[in-house]
């Protein structure tokens, strides 16, 4: 199974650039595949008057930073991805080379924005589905249709209480989406209390779900209460949810529609070892009518027998056999 997972960053480092660094090395050192900042513009998120316009316009950096930022990411080998708001982020992400930007759930029924990111140059779009409804998510998708589409499902409660993450909604729209839209995947953004014990298990069960794509927040360290520290891991913590998702996917595997599911390598060594052998219950003669009455399964030293009774049953025996005989394909016609 291919997997991804995304650093949530956020608006983690605050405006400063050498902080914005350290996250995103953090990010790399802890295997995470992609990390992602928010490129914020105040003017493209809030008024004036708004009350957090002031915070918006504090965390703004400049053009070279990010396009410093990009460069930085291609040295540490990982992806980096932004969270647009506007035409203006939306450009500057393009300038700058990034490989996919996300839309917050926010923008899901922003229509100019969504047609404006549908012309662009950047070919995989993250699109924000917490608090999403169907029909948003289907315009959106079809607005985006020459892109590679990853509908993130989960939303950010500063932590997100357990019972409202409906995981069942990843499965849901993973079968719905599966033929009608082959260009879009399923993620989870998931965020869990950095406290509880579903720190680690709650993307193993959207793994299960269907989910291909896992964002998850990082911060340099929760004692610091950075932006969006609440539902973030520490970079150790983060490097063990990395190290237990790709487990969870691993072990999620793939499966065939043939009658033996593809079975690894090692499976099909342990059905050889636990098959049992055809024996004869008693002793019967050469030219006998293998019947079910005639024939049981044990274990036997034998190498080269049946393990399949049907094989046996209706078929002539070609020699005699004594109790507990194992039977041969040869002795029988």
């Amino acid at each position: 199974m291919d997997l991804e997972i995304i650093a949530e960053l956020a608006q983690g480092f605050e405006g400063s650039p050498v902080q914005a660094r350290l996250l995103l090395k953090a990010a790399a050192a802890a295997g995470a595949d992609a990390a992602k900042y928010q490129l914020v513009y105040a003017d493209e998120l809030a008024t004036p008057n708004y009350k957090h316009y002031e915070l918006f316009k504090s965390i703004e950096m400049a053009e070279e930073v990010w396009a410093g930022l990009a460069a930085y990411a291609a040295e540490l080998g990982i992806r980096i991805y932004m969270d647009i708001f506007g035409t203006r982020s939306m450009q500057l992400a393009e300038r700058i080379g990034i490989t996919a930007v996300k839309l917050h759930g926010t923008d899901i029924a922003n229509i100019g924005l969504l047609k404006e990111v549908a012309c662009s140059s950047v070919q995989k779009i993250l699109l924000g589905a917490g608090g999403a409804f169907l029909n948003e998510l289907k315009r959106a998708i079809d607005i985006l249709f020459a892109k590679k589409v990853v509908v993130l499902l989960g939303f950010q409660g500063y932590p997100t209480p357990n019972e409202t993450n409906q995981i069942a909604r990843v499965r849901l729209l993973a079968e719905r989406f599966s033929h009608s839209h082959p260009h879009v995947v399923l993620g989870f953004a998931d965020h869990a209390s950095p406290e509880s014990p579903l720190r680690y298990a709650l993307a193993a069960t959207a793994i299960g779900a269907g989910a291909r794509v896992l964002e998850k927040h990082l911060t340099l360290g929760q004692i610091m209460k950075l932006e969006d520290h609440e539902s973030a891991l520490n970079p150790d913590e983060f490097a063990e949810f990395c190290r237990v998702a790709r487990d969870c996917a691993q072990a999620y595997g793939e499966s065939s529609e043939r009658s033996d599911f593809g079975l690894s390598d090692a499976e099909e060594s342990y059905r050889k070892m636990i098959r049992r052998h055809v024996v004869v219950r008693h002793d019967l003669a050469s030219g006998a009518c293998l019947t079910p009455t005639d024939l049981v399964l044990k274990r036997s030293s034998a190498e080269d027998v049946l393990t399949d009774l049907n094989l046996a049953y209706n078929k002539t025996l070609k020699r005699d056999l004594k109790q507990n005989s194992p039977i041969d394909p040869n002795d029988i016609a």
